[in-house]
């Protein structure tokens, strides 16, 4: 694959920058011109009806079901395995430089915490340059990042142009950047201190990595939080805990995560950084380095972060995220043999457990809820419905043991997903690059350690 290269205009490197953002992914790979509302207008109504189709006619969803079950049994088996070793921290003169992207909208203010977190990373502070990158429309948040940014920091201002989301932001941010390794942040995240140094030290060790990805997680999901705050958070624990170490620990890509995400630069440029027009950017970039043949890992420390605190919030998150997912499915899919033969055949099947896979369960969630109350459990569909339930909830209680009984509330849950996925598809026919924003600072968060 040819990335478009970068082209910085020495009079105005910012206007060059945000001109690049949204051609930086070959068009091929990328969503934009893509006919998206066709396919979606296609997938709805197969969406909407796919619980109501009869039990003979569903059974192609078999080998579906069976993969997704397969994944988490998998994942279950990998919490009791030991950990890998990690390789050996670096000395402070071979340390990398480091450049981290924050791209805000509307979050005038987060920047105490902000800068509380970034200032508690263990890394020696001239190798580590702070990009804040924000829309030239939010005037709000410009007018606080000139006021209680700390020193040294970089603020840059987005020129206005199409689509308005976060990888654009973050391609001017990668177009400027001067580290060795590239990282974002979202604004209210609170990385662990040593989590740049484990990074650094991984990403020295295996040539071959182009990234890293640390755990996510949410600081405020104790007892007395709102029910879907902690279904989010056990969510993350099996993902982030489970099935994202499993994959990394068999040398298979994965799906990054939208922040934490530590990145050789140089495999970030060469794969053209964000598609700007996906609006789930990480997880189409993970699959596109995985295409280039570079290696996605994980390290042992985590990102807090804010979970939603209703459901109308968790609500307008999950449908982004399963719009993206439908999109670098359709992506990554226009080219069939091509993926396979670059990913490997154990490389596709991974990605397909995790995109498509995991987007036709959720379609297919209320069918299984009505076997289970029509009372129809004999055929083999039911068989791996209730096999792919037992090993999802099993997965979740094993990931969350503090929140082992939250674990028994996923069956309605899901429900929330199938719904979500229904709004995700119907946005898809208005606006393929609308950006749901997700607002931060509701929540009472524990205060950092």
């Amino acid at each position: 694959m040819n990335a478009i290269p970068i082209f910085r205009s020495i009079r105005d490197p910012i206007g060059s920058a945000a001109r690049w953002a949204v051609v930086s992914v070959p068009a091929h790979l990328s969503a934009r011109g893509l006919a998206v509302p066709v396919w979606a207008a296609l997938c709805l109504p197969l969406a909407a009806l796919l619980p109501l189709a009869s039990l003979w006619a569903s059974l192609i969803l078999a080998p579906v079901f069976a993969l997704a079950a397969g994944l988490r049994l998998a994942a279950l088996v990998g919490l009791i395995l030991p950990k890998p070793k990690e390789p050996p921290p670096l000395a402070n003169a071979d340390l990398p430089t480091v450049t981290v992207l924050v791209p805000l909208f509307r979050e005038a203010s987060i920047f105490p915490d902000l800068a509380t977190a970034l200032a508690r990373l263990d890394y020696p502070p001239h190798l580590l340059e702070v990009i804040i990158l924000l829309e030239a429309c939010d005037t709000a948040t410009i007018a606080a990042a000139r006021a209680h940014a700390p020193a040294g920091w970089r603020i840059i201002v987005v020129p206005p142009g199409k689509p308005q989301t976060k990888p654009r932001a973050c391609n001017v941010g990668l177009a400027l950047a001067s580290g060795d390794l590239v990282v974002v942040f979202d604004g209210e995240d609170r990385p662990e201190p040593a989590q740049a140094r484990l990074a650094a030290a991984a990403l020295a060790a295996d040539p071959r990595l182009a990234v890293v990805q640390a755990r996510l997680g949410c600081d405020h999901a104790g007892p007395g939080a709102p029910i879907v705050t902690r279904l989010w958070a056990i969510e993350y624990q099996a993902l982030f805990g489970a099935i994202l170490p499993l994959l990394s620990r068999l040398g298979l890509p994965f799906l990054l995560g939208g922040t934490s995400n530590w990145f050789r630069a140089e495999a970030l440029r060469v794969a053209g950084g964000w598609d700007a027009h996906n609006v789930t950017e990480d997880a189409d970039l993970g699959v596109r380095l995985a295409r280039l043949g570079w290696r996605s890992a994980v390290i042992d420390s985590t990102t807090w972060e804010e979970a939603p605190l209703s459901v109308n919030v968790w609500l307008r998150q999950r449908a982004r995220w399963f719009k993206g997912f439908a999109v670098t499915t359709i992506v990554h899919g226009r080219t069939p043999r091509k993926t396979v033969r670059e990913l490997g055949a154990p490389g596709f099947i991974a990605l397909l457990a995790q995109l498509p896979v995991s987007l036709l369960c959720t379609a297919a969630h209320p069918l299984g809820v009505g076997l289970a109350l029509g009372g129809d459990l004999s055929g083999p569909l039911a068989a791996l419905l209730l096999l792919g339930y037992a090993a999802a909830v099993a997965l979740h209680a094993a990931a969350a043991p503090g929140a082992r009984w939250v674990a028994l509330l996923l069956p309605f849950y899901w429900l929330m997903h199938w719904a979500a996925l229904l709004l995700a598809l119907s946005d898809l026919v208005r606006d393929p690059a609308h950006w749901r924003k997700t607002d931060h600072g509701a929540a009472v968060r524990a205060q950092a350690a």
